[in-house]
């Protein structure tokens, strides 16, 4: 059986308010952009959250660039 056979099947077990929840999830789930408010649901590269998700500061990757000598200093020591 394939996984979309296997789906298939599963959600036809599933009661309407079921189906309707995961309808909501796979939309939530999708990659697509949401035209509506022009917010891109595109993985943020450094958290893996789309925008949708968190609200960062447009700083962010330069303050979490910086941090780079802290985090190293933490592994490893003062030592380096």
């Amino acid at each position: 059986m394939t996984l979309l056979q296997e789906a298939y099947t599963l959600m036809q077990g599933q009661s309407e308010k079921n189906v309707q929840l995961i309808v909501e999830l796979l939309r939530t789930m999708s990659p697509k952009e949401d035209a509506s408010d022009g917010v891109s649901s595109k993985a943020f590269r450094r958290t893996g959250l789309t925008k949708n998700m968190v609200n960062l500061p447009a700083d962010f990757d330069e303050v979490f660039d910086a941090l780079d000598k802290d985090v190293e200093e933490l592994f490893h020591g003062d030592a380096l």
